[in-house]
């Protein structure tokens, strides 16, 4: 009896806890639990550059937050984002293939997480926008850039050295002048006064990583940029260096104010003879009355004589920054017409482009952008029967190779003569 009355209780039990649920809506009829957020994200890359897309949605309630471990051990939280339309860039600092993890959370605090495998890569610099008559056909021709550097001032930095590395080796570049070649005064000795961040170092080295050859570089600097840039110029070349020599131009002589300048020399013995190649990156004008930039040029024009006076007249090149315009008014104009004066020396874009110092000033020939954009830069060639123009290019702008700094910089063959 007993044991018939605990069968009937358990089953009057059973009965009643099914009815409670069917009444509470448990059962097949129970209501979901809370749905996670969907991720509809993919990378898209460029360069050192990718670029996260798509949308994150909740089909239950709201998306409240969203991490992102970028696999570099840079991170953080998407703030002020419109989860419905992500566009979310981030830099890497060198190539490799990392790992993106992006969790995404809820109004109820449930997340989910999705994994993105990135490839990041130099991208490939294109030199479709350089004339083909800027290529060398011939041995007795020879390239010559100038290109101020900015002093590490500018975003993807590294990309930026790549691109240069890229122009030199693709195109075989016999000379470069670099300003605002710079390194950080707090970084390791590589050799002599030469730091492991120099930026000459640097882009000689890409070089002859992915091209195979050898530049070799002089540098050295006069005053320190930002207050923490050793800020200098250099020469490369991949010919054997014969000479070199480095001066001071202005009247200031100290590292700790901007108006110190140097140049920097350098004779390279080529197949065709020897070859003279300056680098300056001369003070602008401060007044009216002052006469330091025009001074600096004549210092720079005495030295390139001394170095060249030999009974075989050395083809000489000087090439920089001169933050001077030929379209501004006088006196601002006087530090071009200083270089210019007495028809000692050739200005080689103008050569190919007499119409380059007309006024009113044409944006197509600026050599800088900024808030005073102008024609700054320049590769003069002492004028000398064994050297020639033949062409010339303003290079590093987006519509050519792609911007590398604030300034554009130029690019010149010149053959030797018989």
């Amino acid at each position: 009896m007993k044991k018939t009355n605990s069968i009937k209780f358990y089953l009057q039990l059973f009965f009643t806890l099914v009815t409670l649920c069917l009444f509470a809506g448990c059962a097949d009829d129970e209501a979901p639990g809370n749905q996670k957020p969907i991720l509809e994200i993919s990378p898209e890359s460029d360069g050192l550059t990718t670029t996260l897309k798509g949308k994150i949605s909740d089909p239950d309630g709201s998306v409240a937050n969203v991490f992102v471990d970028w696999g570099d051990t840079k991170s953080g939280y998407l703030v002020y984002i419109d989860f419905a339309a992500i566009s979310v860039t981030h830099t890497y600092p060198n190539p490799a293939i990392y790992t993106i993890r992006m969790v995404a959370y809820d109004n109820l605090g449930d997340s989910t997480v999705q994994s993105f495998p990135v490839n990041i890569a130099y991208k490939e610099t294109s030199l479709a926008g350089i004339k083909q008559s800027m290529y060398k056909v011939l041995p007795n021709e020879y390239l010559v850039l100038t290109v101020n550097l900015h002093t590490y001032q500018e975003a993807n930095q590294k990309e930026k050295f790549v691109l240069i590395a890229d122009v030199i080796g693709k195109m075989g570049v016999d000379f470069v002048a670099f300003q605002e070649c710079a390194q950080n005064k707090s970084a390791a000795i590589k050799s002599g006064i030469i730091r492991e961040d120099n930026m000459a170092l640097l882009i000689s080295d890409r070089v002859k990583e992915k091209y195979q050859v050898d530049y070799n570089f002089v540098w050295n600097w006069a005053h320190y940029g930002w207050t923490v840039w050793e800020e200098g110029i250099a020469i490369l070349s991949k010919y054997p260096l014969v000479n070199t020599d480095e001066r001071y131009i202005s009247t200031y002589t100290g590292t700790a104010d901007i108006s110190s300048r140097k140049v920097i020399f350098g004779s390279y013995q080529t197949p065709n003879g020897l070859f003279n190649l300056f680098s300056a990156h001369t003070y602008w004008r401060l007044t009216e009355t002052d006469e330091e930039q025009n001074n600096q040029i004549k210092k720079i024009k005495s030295m390139a004589t001394e170095k060249g006076s030999t009974i075989y007249s050395t083809p000489t090149m000087i090439c920089g920054d001169f933050n001077g315009n030929p379209t501004s008014d006088y006196p601002w104009s006087e530090g071009y017409n200083t270089m210019m004066k007495n028809n000692e020396y050739t200005d080689t874009f103008l050569d190919i482009y007499p119409n380059a110092n007309n006024k009113p000033a044409q944006s197509i020939y600026n050599t800088v952008g900024g808030d005073f954009p102008g024609r700054i830069d320049y590769i003069f060639m002492k004028n000398n029967s064994h050297l020639r123009v033949i062409d010339s290019q303003i290079l590093f702008t987006k519509d050519v190779v792609g911007l590398v700094s604030d300034h554009f910089g130029v690019l010149t063959k010149v053959a030797f003569v018989e």
